[in-house]
């Protein structure tokens, strides 16, 4: 099943907690909000959250004790970056510091309603005026 065919069969069942859905991979780092293995979410946002609903790894099916929310109120900042030719990060930095970085792929055929989502999501977050920030500006 592809990235579309994913997020329409949960679009369809009601079963995404918020809008503008797409599917994103984070990977355990020491920001503090994702400590757990590289792992499969479908993120979308709702009116005052991102919400992260984990994906299995081979069936793509939910797995709601795995899902978890951050607050929009708590971010201040975001960096996006292209990683390689087919994979950019979108990284937010909250208020005590901490950091998520979301990957997603990119410039294939099943990408593109991701690839819009998350531009949508980054024109809401600078409406909540959080501001897009440069590597090396993190500290300030």
């Amino acid at each position: 099943m592809n990235r579309k065919q994913i997020i329409l069969y949960y679009r369809t069942n009601r079963l995404l907690k918020g809008h503008k859905p797409a599917i994103v991979f984070l990977k355990k780092n020491f920001g503090k909000i994702y400590q757990e293995g590289q792992a499969d979410f479908i993120m979308t946002m709702s009116k005052d959250a991102l919400n992260f609903q984990r994906l299995s790894l081979f069936t793509k099916k939910l797995i709601p004790a795995k899902d978890f929310s951050l607050s929009i109120s708590r971010l201040k900042a975001y960096n996006f970056s292209q990683v390689n030719y087919v994979t950019n990060r979108l990284t937010l930095y909250t208020v005590e510091k901490f950091f998520i970085e979301i990957y997603f792929n990119t410039k294939t055929a099943d990408t593109y309603e991701t690839e819009n989502n998350i531009a949508d999501i980054i024109k809401k977050l600078e409406e909540y005026n959080i501001k897009e920030i440069k590597l090396g500006e993190e500290n300030e």
